[in-house]
C-alpha cells in the first residue's frame, strides 16, 4: 500500500511541479543563451572598432597623408567590428532559436518517460524467456 502512495506522489510531482520547474528553467537557459553571446551588447556597439583598436589623429598637424591613413585604419577597423559582430550575433540568435526549439522535445521526452521505463522493463523481461 505505502508503494501505490509513493507512486502516486511520484507521478503528482512528475507531471505538477517537475513540468513548472522545467519550464522556469528554459526560460532561464534561453536567457543564458542569450546573454552568453552578448548580443545585445553586440548590437548596440555594432559600428564600433574591433577591440578598440583604431588610431588616434594627429592634434596639431596638417599632413593629409597622415590623417588619410588614420582615418583608413579606422574605417579598417570598424568595418572588422562590423564582421565579428555580425557573426558573432548570428551564431548567438542561432544557438538561442536552437534552445528555443529543443524545449518541445524534452518536454515530450519528460512527458513519457515514465511509461517508457515501464514498457523498457517489459521488454527486457519478454527477452529472459526468449
Amino acid at each position: 500500500m505505502r508503494f501505490a502512495t509513493v507512486i502516486g506522489h511520484y507521478f503528482i510531482w512528475h507531471y505538477g511541479r517537475a513540468i513548472r520547474d522545467l519550464t522556469r528553467i528554459y526560460r532561464n537557459l534561453i536567457a543564458f543563451t542569450f546573454n552568453f553571446f552578448s548580443v545585445t551588447i553586440l548590437v548596440n556597439s555594432y559600428f564600433a572598432p574591433w577591440r578598440r583598436l583604431g588610431e588616434d589623429y594627429p592634434e596639431h598637424s596638417v599632413d593629409l597623408f597622415n590623417y588619410f591613413s588614420t582615418f583608413l585604419v579606422n574605417i579598417i577597423m570598424r568595418l572588422v567590428g562590423i564582421f565579428m559582430r555580425t557573426v558573432v550575433i548570428v551564431l548567438g540568435m542561432a544557438m538561442t532559436l536552437l534552445v528555443i526549439l529543443s524545449y518541445p522535445v524534452v518536454l515530450v521526452l519528460w512527458i513519457i518517460l515514465p511509461f517508457a521505463v515501464v514498457i523498457i522493463f517489459f521488454i527486457g523481461f519478454g527477452l529472459l524467456f526468449k
